[in-house]
């Protein structure tokens, strides 16, 4: 699996919402169209995968 960590989220930060972390994923998105960009729970960061052709 082609996974790239983009950002990292500090568990321990109190202040970085849901709406906060929707934003972010929108914005690497944006700025990579050919990637899945999903959070993922288990390194508690927001990562991207190259799209599967369907």
């Amino acid at each position: 699996m082609d996974k790239r960590i983009h950002k990292k989220i500090n568990r321990d930060d109190d202040s970085v919402t849901l709406s906060d972390i929707q934003e972010m994923i929108e914005e690497i998105q944006k700025a990579h169209p050919d990637r899945e960009v999903f959070f993922d729970g288990d390194d508690f960061a927001i990562c991207s995968r190259k799209k599967q052709d369907r």
